[in-house]
């Protein structure tokens, strides 16, 4: 259904207020008993081309420092597009952690002589869904960069995790109701990028099996 748009939203026939299909515009129908409406965002950059920063990389373009093109105007947070030191690329990351990390670099750069350029590891992680009388609290961190193949171990029973491999290395790593120790390995594993065997975690049984692999892969690349 690429590219079909929605008329409308058609309810249950039995009076109870829930959806049961999606018409749309050609006419035709989809039954559906549940909708979820992405919607997406971009940068509000718009105020800021026409005093002419820098904003052809799809945000406002700043060095390792947050400095744009024009002297005395800084960009921090999901608008800033900056030098991903660690992928050499220039990147926009939209979470909460990038936004304070490079608030905080930026105010040191403007306020000291500091010269060091921003070093940041994409990290992601929602506790969304950890609410007050939850029998199971789902809370997943994410590291690295989700780039390459894929390779999902477990089934929620109790926990996920997700590692993304390209070039036999790994880049990215997301796990699911994990441990704190097992989410202190994932910082590590993002950033050293070690080689690791494909096959060996596609056969690990559970995410503690997969994660046991993994961190094998880094004592193995030392």
């Amino acid at each position: 259904l690429q590219g079909a748009s929605i008329k409308n939203l058609e309810a249950s026939s039995n009076g109870n207020g829930r959806v049961a299909a999606v018409k749309l515009e050609d006419g035709s129908t989809v039954e559906a008993d549940t909708v979820i409406i992405g919607i997406g965002s971009k940068p509000a950059v718009g105020p800021f081309e026409r005093v002419g920063l820098n904003t052809d990389v799809g945000g406002i373009q700043v060095d390792g420092q947050f400095r744009t093109n024009i002297p005395g105007i800084f960009a921090v947070g999901d608008v800033a597009a900056f030098p991903l030191k660690i992928y050499n690329r220039i990147s926009r990351v939209e979470h909460v952690d990038h936004a304070r990390r490079s608030a905080q670099h930026c105010v040191k750069a403007l306020l000291s002589a500091q010269s060091s350029t921003y070093d940041y590891l994409p990290y992601f992680y929602s506790r969304v869904f950890e609410y007050e009388g939850s029998t199971r609290k789902v809370w997943w961190q994410f590291f690295g960069d989700n780039v390459g193949e894929t390779v999902e171990i477990g089934n929620f029973d109790p926990k996920i995790a997700t590692f993304w491999i390209e070039s036999g290395k790994l880049k990215g790593v997301l796990v699911e109701s994990g441990s704190p120790e097992e989410f202190k390995l994932l910082p590590e594993l993002a950033r050293r990028q070690p080689p690791i065997d494909k096959a060996k975690l596609q056969n690990a049984s559970s995410v503690e099996e997969a994660l046991d692999i993994a961190r094998g892969s880094l004592q193995a690349a030392v």
